[in-house]
């Protein structure tokens, strides 16, 4: 019975409970710019508008016989999920804003994600889940170059490259006690990350389904690769 009455008081919610918020959106998104590299623009914007469309329908069938008894219509109750969208959508942005601004990357950004977006686009990209150690307080962060940045490494040189990647990691460590950072880019970063004071056993990079000629966009005609970093 005290079990059961602790289920019921302070094990109703826990602390962490406040990220399923943002890791609706967080779990989404990712797959966007990923998509936007596989099919295009247009296709991309289209697959995520229908899953955020499938999870709001859902979400609205699901509430739909608690607040029935309120007599909300299920067009009502869709715009209530609507609204959740929208708020889990402002609290993943406000965490991503939050931890770039007090980090103060030089060559990155980072957005909130989860370990099921991790393990869907490892599966979509490479075809195969791939192995990564976490624990119960990792957290998980989708992984770009900065949008100024992007296709535009060329023109820098490599030393400011592993300056700007060592400048990064050691600003993440700071920042970060256990977290897993993943993206994909055209092109290894392999003998950069090394070169930055990385150890293979930090990283896993695996190349990925993308073809080649989709890099042009870039200014690129490189294969694209799939980066998992761990942060420890």
């Amino acid at each position: 019975m005290k079990l059961i009455g602790r289920h019921l008081t302070s094990g109703l919610f826990y602390a962490r409970s406040l990220r399923l918020i943002p890791s609706l959106m967080g779990t989404i998104l990712p797959f966007f710019w990923q998509l936007v590299n596989l099919y295009g623009l247009v296709p991309a914007v289209f697959i995520i508008f229908c899953v955020l469309q499938m999870l709001a329908v859902s979400f609205a069938a699901i509430m739909y016989p608690f607040l029935f008894f309120f007599q909300l219509s299920f067009i009502k109750i869709y715009y209530l999920a609507v609204m959740f969208m929208v708020i889990s959508f402002i609290s993943w942005l406000l965490m991503n804003i939050s931890v770039n601004c007090r980090a103060g990357f030089k060559l990155i950004k980072l957005q909130f994600s989860t370990w099921t977006a991790l393990a869907l686009l490892s599966i979509l990209l490479g075809r195969r889940l791939l192995p990564v150690p976490v624990s119960s307080r990792t957290i998980f962060w989708d992984l770009h170059l900065k949008p100024h940045l992007a296709g535009q490494l060329k023109n820098k040189s490599r030393e400011e490259i592993v300056t700007a990647i060592r400048y990064d990691y050691q600003r993440a460590k700071n920042l970060m006690a256990d977290a897993i950072f993943f993206g994909c880019s055209p092109g290894s970063f392999k003998k950069l990350l090394i070169a930055a004071g990385l150890q293979e056993s930090q990283f896993t990079m695996v190349k990925t389904i993308i073809p080649s000629k989709h890099a042009k966009i870039f200014g690129l005609k490189r294969p694209f690769y799939f980066y998992v970093i761990s942060i420890r």
